[in-house]
């Protein structure tokens, strides 16, 4: 903006421009001109008020003879509209009035036209006093060097608002303010302040015209106490918002500046969607802070000139020439206006005897915007303290008042005052609560500054552990049954014709995923986060391990199986267990190095997860955050899929297998059957478990869910395995009953009786396919020869069968 350039130019002229004779001595008394800034029209018509106050005030001064005797103080009052450009505008046009000299500046009211005048001022060697002008900026001697206000800043409030919150022991608050320079400097300050008393911003909170999101957020982190700062307009916004957020009521408290026009809350506003009795309940009972710019006559001590505030308010309607004084723009700065021109009279009284004092003596009408003059003047006035309509008037290093500040709740519709905290005496941050009106609390008391947040740690019931871990041990009992089985008969030929050793490590897999449903219980409810973590990793190798060992057993059976019926060539083909536990340890030692990869690229650590807040039942003061503590690492979902790749293909290696020997009928040797089930059972219950593991949060469901599916695919494999073998031993060696022992041995003949007709078929068979072999054509004999082939395999497998076909002699 161009006046903040302007100074620079007009200190270089004014001593050429200065009027040398520019005091009028046309009568007896000296006339010292006040130029005074006031904002008649604009934004904040404040003038309206405070211009009949400062003429009374100069009335008043002018007919006190002991203030400024043989002196008349004389006011120049200029409009700025309130705004910047047009206020400095018409200060340069009467500084430049050769006819006059101002020996002081009054005003501008507005914040935003008196910080440029007040930066070009002190150039002129000019003290500048505000009745208004309540920016923080304003308090910069670096910017404002001999700058006055009698309006307390938005940042002085501060001081009641921590007062309010010791007396009520909040210590976490949140703010939301507009973004202007007036509440942004403010509430940067507060900030610090409550800093520095301890006092917790848990949200802070700023908004350009639609405030929505800002008071649901603030809803959302749970705050009760809120501070305010925006204009009345904005205001309404707030409100509206708070309404539909339910943000009102015995459970909350607003602190707002209080110098809003009457009833702001129910003006007409079509940016908001409340009604008028919407807006009453969401405002009542706010509070406010401004200064106590008309104290109660029996709440203060006598003024300066005599007056009290209901004198004051007398003799200011017969100059306004108005009994509604509410209705004048700028009313709650009356007596501001008023003060600050007995301030600027008592600092020229003052002045008048200090400068008498110098060598040469020196006196008022000698003033022609020396520096000398303008030093005295800015020294006495800092010191400066008397007792104004407004209350005591005091100003701190940087110019701003210390008056008093009233608090004020909005009752039934009425501002009414609920106390007092005056900053000069004592501590100057206690408030006076005897003789003002109670509060009202909708709930009979202060309400809490925060809803009580407690921790739900989400962990698995001790009963529903126990319950995992009971079943658990029974199928490691179960298990632990069919490997006694499995070693006591293991040279009984349907036994050993099974391969025992392979369902031993079968037996063993399946041991380990029986551990993993008692490792998956273990969790930060019954043990240590590091043991939690350990749990964790223990689990996942038992269960991968675990599963390799069980069906990568079952399947190597079955492929040894395939190999020896499918083979197509003449050689006898023989795999031993080693070659088949060689197979299951490839597997084993697969799932071992992926583990090792995982442990040391990308630890497993505890991770807490936070769930969605819940209110309690019986008082909603009081918010429960879940927290479920889960074993997690940054790239958990690539490790499990890699087990699911290789589990997933082993499964469908295991199904080819099945398919391929589904026509082997040596019960003792082919699986193929109970291979397909266990593969169909595994196949539903991860369909099952897999995606609803990931949607589950509560941990006690996901618990007993993934130990059930566990437990199922488990103990199915075991029993669809074993179940039949155990048959199997008990129709070779029955129980001591004559009939079933009848029944038993007239299968068994019966069965032998089939096999041996099967190998008389096939011996036959044999011999023809060799007769042809010689007989045959040489082209004939090179189709043959795979033929050929073909029979010497049938003949072994003729061989083997007629081996393992029972003999009920032997085994009767």
């Amino acid at each position: 903006m161009f006046w903040f350039r302007l100074p620079v130019f007009f200190v270089v002229i004014t001593a050429a421009v200065r009027p040398c004779d520019s005091l009028d001595f046309s009568n007896s008394t000296v006339k010292l001109y006040l130029l005074g800034l006031f904002p008649m029209t604009g934004s904040w018509a404040g003038g309206q008020a405070v211009l009949p106050a400062t003429k009374l005030a100069v009335q008043d001064i002018n007919a006190n003879p002991d203030i400024l005797p043989g002196y008349e103080l004389v006011l120049i009052p200029k409009d700025t509209s309130c705004d910047g450009g047009e206020a400095t505008d018409v200060m340069y046009r009467e500084l430049f009035n050769r006819s006059t000299t101002k020996i002081m500046i009054l005003g501008a009211g507005c914040s935003i036209a008196t910080e440029p005048t007040a930066q070009a001022s002190h150039h002129w060697n000019l003290i500048q006093i505000s009745y208004g002008s309540s920016s923080p900026k304003l308090s910069s001697r670096t910017l404002f060097p001999r700058f006055f206000r009698l309006l307390s800043p938005e940042s002085l409030y501060n001081i009641a608002k921590l007062a309010i919150f010791r007396e009520f022991k909040w210590k976490k608050v949140a703010t939301l303010h507009q973004s202007v320079p007036l509440f942004s400097l403010s509430m940067a300050d507060f900030h610090w302040d409550a800093k520095q008393r301890g006092i917790d911003i848990i949200a802070a909170e700023s908004f350009v015209d639609n405030p929505r999101a800002q008071v649901a957020n603030i809803k959302e982190l749970g705050a009760r106490i809120i501070v305010g700062g925006f204009y009345s307009q904005m205001a309404r916004r707030v409100f509206c918002a708070a309404y539909h957020q339910k943000m009102f009521g015995a459970k909350y408290v607003w602190i707002l500046p209080g110098w809003f026009e009457t009833e702001w809350w129910r003006q007409q506003d079509d940016s908001i969607d409340c009604s008028v009795a919407e807006m009453d309940l969401a405002t009542a009972n706010y509070f406010m802070i401004y200064l106590d710019t008309m104290p109660s006559d029996t709440n203060r001590r006598p003024s300066l000139s005599g007056l009290t505030t209901s004198g004051f308010l007398q003799k200011f309607k017969e100059i306004a020439g108005t009994d509604d004084v509410e209705s004048l723009s700028g009313h709650t700065h009356m007596t501001l206006g008023y003060d600050t021109v007995w301030a600027a009279a008592l600092t020229l009284h003052r002045a008048q005897a200090r400068l008498q004092e110098l060598d040469p003596a020196l006196t008022l009408k000698d003033f022609s915007y020396d520096g000398s003059t303008v030093k005295i003047f800015f020294q006495i006035l800092s010191n400066l303290t008397f007792e104004g309509v407004s209350g005591p008037v005091k100003f701190t290093s940087s110019g701003d008042r210390l008056g008093l500040l009233l608090l004020r709740q909005l009752q039934a519709g009425k501002r009414v005052p609920i106390g007092l905290l005056d900053p000069t005496i004592g501590s100057g941050e206690d408030i006076i609560w005897d003789g003002y009106q109670p509060i009202i609390w909708k709930g009979g008391a202060p309400p809490i500054d925060f809803i009580i947040a407690k921790d739900d740690y989400r962990t698995i019931h001790f009963p529903v552990f126990i319950t995992g871990t009971a079943f658990a041990v029974l199928g490691i009992i179960l298990a632990s049954c069919f490997l006694a089985f499995n070693v006591y008969f293991r040279k009984m030929r349907v036994i050993k014709m099974s391969s025992p050793n392979i369902n031993n490590l079968m037996l063993v897999g399946g041991m380990m995923a029986y551990i993993s449903i008692v490792l998956l219980g273990v969790d930060t409810g019954i043990a240590s986060e590091e043991v939690f973590i350990g749990t964790c990793k223990a689990k996942t190798w038992c269960l991968s391990i675990g599963f390799s060992l069980a069906f990568g057993s079952m399947f190597s059976k079955t492929w040894r199986v395939h190999k020896i019926f499918t083979n197509k060539t003449a050689m006898k083909t023989v795999l031993k267990d080693a070659r088949l536990m060689t197979s299951v340890a490839t597997l084993v030692l697969l799932d071992v190095v992926i583990l090792i990869l995982w442990e040391i690229f990308d630890p497993v650590t505890a991770e807490k997860r936070l769930g969605e807040k819940v209110f309690d039942e019986e008082n909603d003061d009081i918010v429960y955050t879940p927290i479920h503590t889960m074993c997690q690492s940054a790239n958990l979902i690539y490790w499990i899929g890699a087990f699911y790749v290789i589990n997933g293909l082993l499964l469908v290696f295991g199904a080819f297998l099945a398919w391929e020997t589904r026509k082997v009928s040596i019960p003792a040797l082919n699986d193929s059957k109970y291979i397909g089930i266990c593969v169909y059972n595994i196949l539903i219950l991860s369909f099952i478990g897999a995606p609803v593991s990931f949607i589950l949060e509560d941990p006690n469901i996901h618990f007993a869910l993934i130990a059930t599916l566990i437990w199922l695919a488990t103990t199915l494999t075991l029993c669809v395995v074993f179940g039949p073998k155990i048959k199997m031993r008990n129709d070779i060696r029955p129980a001591q009953n004559t009939m079933v022992s009848a029944v038993t041995h007239d299968m068994q003949s019966r069965a032998a009786v089939d096999s041996q007709k099967e190998i008389n078929l096939l011996r036959q068979e044999l011999k023809i396919l060799r007769k042809r072999c010689k007989e045959g054509s040489e082209e004939l004999r090179e189709e043959s020869m795979a033929a050929c082939s073909s029979a010497t395999t049938a003949s072994e497998a003729v061989e083997k069968t007629s081996k393992l076909a029972p003999d009920s002699k032997n085994d009767k």
